[in-house]
């Protein structure tokens, strides 16, 4: 009989996951393996491209590719579901559509958007975590602008500020990424299609609660980072903690408020895998505690990977990035034959490559191990890398041509 691995999850780590199990078992399958995997939505997003969805600089279409296209001969096996226990001692997995059992499991969940317990800010704040929360973005900037085009009498002016202050919460990579794009988005398009509105009462300001943006590259790449937002017109706030959030705007720390009916949340993130799994699986963050192998150390038919997941020795820890997950994938995949045949279990630690962030239409920053570098050059090696790393050609070429048509045409500012 074979033996069922099932995955849970279908972002970078599940379906990296996935496939290197599938090269290793197809076409003949000689480790007599089945793949299964569960995921709450039916397609793959590319993540790192959302602050481009979020300013319509891309479709949104052109960054998800449906699972069971991606799972090619295997697609009969994909169950869109939304997990609600895990169960390891009975080796079972309950979602909303049904159990499911397993001889080998992969916990690929991520996390979700983090508010750090801010009050209003779930309720008030749009996240830019997943695909949904792109689209809302795009659509309150638009209907953030045609509701000050409505303002005509003198007596309301006063209103138009709440309207047009934008403001991001988070100084990391997807904070700094998507303040660049709105930046180009209220100063092309907006600026071009909404004349009736006073651009000079548009801003943008970026909150951050630690003392320089990126602050996970060098300093010195964060200085070229904060000269180039503010060169954009992008106001900073450093040191600096929200603590209330409402539909009017922020509060921080300092008691300082800030109106704006556009709070944009990208800082921090949380796991949900405390809801799902007997917490001394975890870690005090609540994260899958997993060895260097990707195994819980009391159940070595469960891995671990991504996000969700933590090493618990520092000598082979991986950090919750993208390519961090790919290629943790190639070890749970050798690891999980091992674990099914008793082989040998491998260990390898994780080699970055380098951080490429783009600030706004013809600027990026890189930063590798022995090289800075920034500009019209690191940008273009950006959409290079993030083309070679979609999956799919379609994908690839949809997105090269938003890219292309963007050199001759204004983005999309419809509302839907």
């Amino acid at each position: 009989m074979k033996k069922k691995v099932l995955i849970l999850g279908g972002g970078f780590g599940g379906i990296a996951t996935y496939r290197n199990l599938h090269r290793l078992i197809h076409p003949t399958n000689i480790h007599n393996i089945r793949l299964e995997l569960i995921s709450r939505t039916n397609y793959f997003t590319f993540s790192p491209m959302l602050h481009e969805v979020a300013t319509g600089s891309v479709d949104r279409e052109h960054i998800v590719q449906p699972l069971r296209e991606m799972l090619h001969c295997c697609g009969k096996d994909f169950h869109q579901a939304h997990v609600t226990n895990i169960d390891v001692e009975n080796k079972v997995i309950q979602t909303d559509t049904g159990n499911h059992s397993y001889d080998v499991l992969v916990i690929a969940l991520g996390v979700e958007q983090g508010f750090f317990g801010t009050p209003g800010a779930a309720e008030h704040a749009l996240a830019l975590k997943w695909l949904p929360g792109a689209v809302a973005i795009r659509n309150r900037v638009i209907s953030s602008f045609e509701k000050a085009s409505e303002i005509h009498d003198q007596k309301d002016r006063h209103h138009i500020p709440k309207f047009l202050n934008f403001i991001i919460v988070g100084g990391g990579a997807t904070g700094t990424e998507f303040a660049g794009q709105l930046s180009d988005l209220l100063h092309n398009e907006m600026k071009r299609f909404y004349g009736d509105v006073p651009m000079g009462l548009a801003n943008i300001t970026l909150i951050h609660t630690g003392a320089r943006v990126l602050d996970q590259l060098s300093p010195s790449a964060s200085k070229i980072a904060a000269r180039r937002l503010r060169s954009l017109g992008v106001k900073l706030l450093l040191n600096k903690r929200v603590t209330h959030v409402t539909e009017d705007g922020v509060t921080l720390a300092s008691g300082t408020t800030l109106l704006s009916n556009s709070v944009f949340w990208t800082a921090g993130t949380e796991s949900t895998l405390g809801s799902l799994l007997n917490p001394e699986y975890l870690t005090p963050r609540g994260l899958l505690n997993v060895t260097p192998t990707f195994q819980l150390t009391d159940h070595p038919e469960v891995f671990g990977i991504g996000d969700c997941a933590s090493v618990n020795d520092p000598l082979f820890s991986y950090p919750p990035l993208a390519q961090a997950a790919t290629q943790a994938s190639r070890v749970v995949a050798k690891n999980i034959v091992a674990q099914l045949h008793r082989g040998s279990f491998i260990q390898k630690k994780y080699k970055h490559k380098g951080d490429i962030i783009p600030l706004g239409d013809g600027f990026g920053i890189f930063q590798g191990k022995h090289i800075l570098m920034s500009g019209f050059t690191a940008w273009i090696f950006r959409r290079i890398v993030f083309l070679k790393t979609m999956t799919g050609w379609g994908n690839r070429l949809q997105v090269l041509f938003d890219w292309c048509i963007a050199l001759f045409l204004p983005r999309d500012t419809s509302e839907f």
